[in-house]
């Protein structure tokens, strides 16, 4: 438990002491949660994208046609 403690510090004080590591710590902190949410809009939009499709089609043919 000491042993895990000290490692952590460790990395915490390196990635604030040096530039590079606090770049990749503000370029993950920034990037992976716009991947979850660039795919969760991907998905959205092929849903809305289908949904319209069958909406224009509906309106082409109809299904109760009056007589």
């Amino acid at each position: 438990m000491k042993f895990q403690s000290r490692i952590y510090r460790r990395v915490i004080r390196l990635t604030w002491e040096k530039s590079a590591f606090m770049a990749i710590a503000i370029a993950l902190v920034w990037l992976i949660p716009q991947l979850f949410i660039r795919k969760i809009m991907a998905k959205k939009y092929e849903r809305r994208k289908i949904e319209i499709q069958k909406n224009k089609i509906q309106k082409l043919y109809p299904t109760n046609t009056p007589k």
